[in-house]
């Protein structure tokens, strides 16, 4: 299966790591676009959506310049209520957290060492939206 994804994070060292890590995957291939704050991710992700290439996930960072995750979140929303969002942070159980699951974000993903991990809950994500499509 082919997948979309859009990383929202100002780390730029992820925009490296997660498409390395996910191109390890089987069975699937992945195009990730990248954002480094949350206003260019509003941005990228209507510029996809309306090119027919709408992200079946978004990775989103809560907290970044310009613009926090739950911000863009809730915009994201605002624009496509299907979108999918997950949250990928650090600051898991605070109050950004909760502000954007209020907007519309479907969970988090740790942002922890195990790559491994983080790639399989990515591809289980990702199988599990698919079948709720099909």
């Amino acid at each position: 299966m082919e997948y979309t994804i859009l990383l929202v994070d100002d780390e730029e060292a992820f925009h490296i790591l997660i498409p390395n890590f996910l191109a390890r995957a089987n069975k699937h291939t992945f195009t990730v676009h990248s954002a480094l704050n949350g206003e260019v991710g509003v941005e990228k992700y209507g510029k996809l959506a309306s090119n027919g290439q709408k992200p079946d996930l978004v990775l989103m960072d809560l907290r970044m310049p310009v613009m926090d995750g739950a911000e863009a979140t809730k915009r994201i929303i605002e624009n496509d209520p299907e979108a999918y969002i997950y949250l990928f942070t650090a600051y898991a159980g605070t109050g950004k957290e909760s502000d954007a699951f209020k907007a519309g974000a479907k969970g988090t993903i740790s942002k922890n060492a195990d790559w491994h991990g983080t790639v399989e809950e990515i591809v289980n994500i990702l199988e599990s939206v698919g079948q709720r499509t099909e």
